[in-house]
Order: structure tokens, then C-alpha cells, then sequence
């Protein structure tokens, strides 16, 4: 299925960074890999402490006659407070900005299940909510709508981790992570569980982009030991590389599998509240904004990069669009890395030796093993209960209210054999 034309996502001028340029762009992603440097803050100052009571609050709406007069009354009572967003710390300012995107999400959607007519609605969102929300958006350069970053990445708690405090992401354990601000209720006696399903779908992106972390640690050290042409040191980093690209897909085969999300909810109740589906408002006849999508999952990117995989095909394309939802030091590793995606391939195939050989091809095996899973897991979810339900926009840019599975399958199947492709195969002599 061919995707809409993309916007091109920048890359650096050439002629490009070296390595060593390259690497100093992990120091900043360094503890916690694509998840926020310090745990997501709780609580907010003054009259944004409201915007977080809200969103629980307005769950029973949500799933009953809508949201949108009490949000208008919020506004209304919130004001205009832009000029006291912009006297917080980086901490708070992000919370506020998570609070803020979901409210606009809510405010987007109205209530579940989403009424088809809401797909080609451009509403007119609350003055003082949505002035904020793109005030904070455009301070950190991402898009005005939900992102990954926004309503999951900054959006849970950790009994293990005091709030707006660093951290490293192996301290990010299952069993302690949960959401931090739930939209959804679960009325006494509903076996549905509205609000124990949005949350897994919260902690299990979480957990996965904190096993992200590793990947990208090692992929670091064996960009590194790649350009320092040093073959232990390579050998090394690429056991520690397929360690951890299997720990990051185990973690979320795992929560997908046993901790069933289940398909027939996740797609009328969860799978909309997180498209937006609407252009820029500085771009109105511009193609519509995404919002989250798995796609914006760094640790897979990474280890793309790391393993020479391209973006040619249809998905590999909406990868690395999917790059401006990411923040600035995310998205300046993963594009200046762009030219050097080969490095490591390439030192492998030079002079890299059958240890590092057979190393570089489990991590890329169990990369793909993860992509045939995400494929048969992923159509499930997009056959749901076997009736047809609209949807909200996705990174592949599916329609709303058509049959999405075989699509998707297509999309899934370009990918595999585009990673599949990059095998490197044994060394033609014994060292």
C-alpha cells in the first residue's frame, strides 16, 4: 500500500559528521535512551494542578455524552497562562505539556467509541488550552498534537523512581511502572476495564523504550569500536547489541502476549484517543499530523541504524518521517546517523571475523523475528471483533473505516524482507 507523500525530514548538510561527531550525540541519551531524563512530575504549580485533576475526572465523560462543555469551562477558567508556562523549569514544562496534549486529544475525540464524522471534523479547539499546548509544542520543536513522547513517555509512575528526578532506564521495571494519568474509567462491574487497558498500552511502550536504552548503548560502542578499528571491542558490543535488541522485543512480545491487551477494546476505545489526524495549524492545507504512533519507538531505530537496515520501503519512509515527532537530541542522533548506518556492516564484512559475524546476524535475526510477530500481533489488533470500526490516523497512514489488516501486512512484509536483506552469512574462511 503506497503511503501519501512525505514531507522530507532533514538530514545533515553535507558533507556529513564524522563518527566522532556522531557519538558525542548519544551523551545526552545516554541513562535513559529515548525516554525523558528525569521521572515524569506528578503535580504541577498553581492553576495547572487543575489541568492534571481533569483528566481523570473527565474519564466518565469520555465514555458517556462527551467532553467538550466541561473542557470549554476549564478553558474558561483556566485563562490565558502563557506567560506563567514559561516561568517553569524544563521539568514542569513538560508535564504541562503531556497534560495539555491529552486534553486537546480528548477535546479532538469527544467521547469513545469516535463517531465517523469526528474523522473529518476540524474543530475549534478552547482558546486558552490550545494556545498553551502549541506555546509548549513550539518551545520543544515538536509537533502541535500528541505524540509518543507526550502522552506515553511523559505520562507514568514508578513506585522505584522519585517523580522529576534522573534516573537510568534499567531501573524502569515491570510491576512498578504504571500510567500517570488515566482518560479512561472503569465503572463498577464492567469487565472491560477500560482503564487497566489504556494503562498496559502505556507501560508496555514505556518498559520497551527503557530496554531501548541498552540498544543503544551498545550500539554506540560498536560504532566506536568500528571506527577505531578494533575487533574485540566490536565483537563485544555486538553481543551486548543482540542482548539487547532480544531484551527490548522479549519485553514487549511479553506484555502483549500474556498481559493480553484486548483487540476488540484496543480498537474502537484505545487505538483513536492517540491519532490526530488534523493538519498543522500553520499548514491547514498540509498533510494531517499524525499524533502517537510505534512507529516514534526509538530503540528499534536505533538498532536499525546500528545494523545497516534501510528506509526504502513504504514503512521504512514512514519510520523516519515518523522522526519529527521525536524531540530535538532524538531525532539529531538518529538523522546525523543516517550516513554512517553502514559502518558497523560494513566493518564486519572487513575484517569484523565469524564471532562478530555471527553476533551482528542474531541481533539482526531477532530484530526481524520481532517484525514477523508485530505483523501477525498487529493484524489481530486490526481485525478486532471482525467488524468494521473507523480509525484513527496512523504512521502508515491508513484510511479511516477501510480494511486495514492486509494493508498493514503488506507494509510489515517490505519491512521484513528489507531487514532480512542485511544478513552478512558466515565468513567465507576460518579466522
Amino acid at each position: 500500500m503506497p503511503l501519501p507523500d512525505l514531507p522530507a525530514v532533514p538530514l545533515p548538510d553535507a558533507p556529513p559528521a564524522g563518527v566522532p561527531e556522531l557519538l558525542t550525540l548519544f551523551r545526552p541519551l545516554a541513562r535513559t535512551g529515548f525516554l525523558p531524563p528525569t521521572a515524569p512530575l506528578l503535580s504541577l504549580p498553581g492553576p495547572f494542578q487543575a489541568l492534571l485533576d481533569a483528566v481523570p475526572a473527565l474519564a466518565p465523560a469520555y465514555q458517556g455524552g462527551g467532553v467538550r462543555a466541561d473542557l470549554l469551562d476549564l478553558d474558561a477558567a483556566l485563562g490565558d497562562r502563557r506567560d506563567d508556562a514559561r516561568q517553569l523549569d524544563t521539568a514542569q514544562q513538560e508535564a504541562l505539556l503531556s497534560v495539555t496534549a491529552i486534553l486537546m486529544h480528548l477535546y479532538r475525540w469527544n467521547a469513545v467509541p469516535v463517531t465517523p464524522a469526528r474523522f473529518q471534523e476540524r474543530p475549534t479547539f478552547p482558546p486558552h488550552l490550545h494556545a498553551l499546548f502549541r506555546d509548549l509544542s513550539a518551545a520543544h520543536d515538536l509537533p502541535a498534537c500528541g505524540t509518543m513522547h507526550t502522552l506515553k513517555y511523559l505520562n507514568w509512575r514508578s513506585d522505584a523512581l522519585p517523580p522529576g528526578q534522573p534516573y537510568h532506564a534499567a531501573q524502569v521495571q515491570a510491576g512498578q511502572v504504571r500510567i500517570a494519568h488515566n482518560w479512561h474509567a472503569t465503572p463498577a462491574g464492567d469487565d472491560r476495564d477500560l482503564a487497566g487497558q489504556l494503562d498496559l498500552w502505556i507501560q508496555t511502550f514505556v518498559l520497551t523504550e527503557a530496554r531501548g536504552q541498552a540498544v543503544l548503548t551498545a550500539a554506540a560502542q560498536a560504532l566506536a569500536a568500528a571506527h577505531h578499528h578494533d575487533r574485540p571491542a566490536l565483537e563485544t558490543a555486538l553481543e551486548a547489541l543482540h542482548a539487547a535488541v532480544q531484551a527490548m522485543t522479549r519485553q514487549i512480545n511479553t506484555l502483549m502476549r500474556f498481559r493480553v491487551v484486548r483487540s476488540d477494546l484496543w480498537r474502537v476505545y484505545i487505538q483513536p484517543t492517540f491519532g490526530w489526524g488534523l493538519p498543522a495549524p500553520d499548514a491547514p492545507d498540509g498533510p494531517p499530523l499524525e499524533g502517537a504512533s510505534g512507529l516514534q519507538l526509538g530503540g528499534t531505530q536505533v538498532a536499525d541504524l546500528a545494523l545497516g537496515v534501510p528506509f526504502d520501503s513504504n514503512l521504512g519512509r514512514a519510520l523516519r518521517h515518523s522522526r519529527t515527532s521525536m524531540t530535538p537530541p532524538q531525532r539529531a542522533l538518529l538523522n546525523a546517523w543516517e550516513p554512517h548506518r553502514n559502518v558497523i556492516r560494513a566493518a564486519v564484512l572487513d575484517w569484523g571475523g565469524s564471532r562478530a559475524r555471527g553476533a551482528f546476524d542474531a541481533a539482526l535475526d531477532d530484530l526481524n523475528r520481532w517484525r514477523v510477530s508485530h505483523r501477525e500481533r498487529g493484524a489481530v489488533y486490526l481485525r478486532g471483533d471482525g467488524r468494521e470500526h473507523v480509525m484513527a490516523s496512523t504512521g502508515t497512514q491508513l484510511d479511516a473505516g477501510t480494511p486495514h489488516e492486509q494493508a498493514f501486512r503488506d507494509l510489515m512484509n517490505e519491512r521484513i524482507e528489507e531487514t532480512g536483506a542485511r544478513t552478512v552469512g558466515p565468513a567465507a574462511d576460518p579466522d
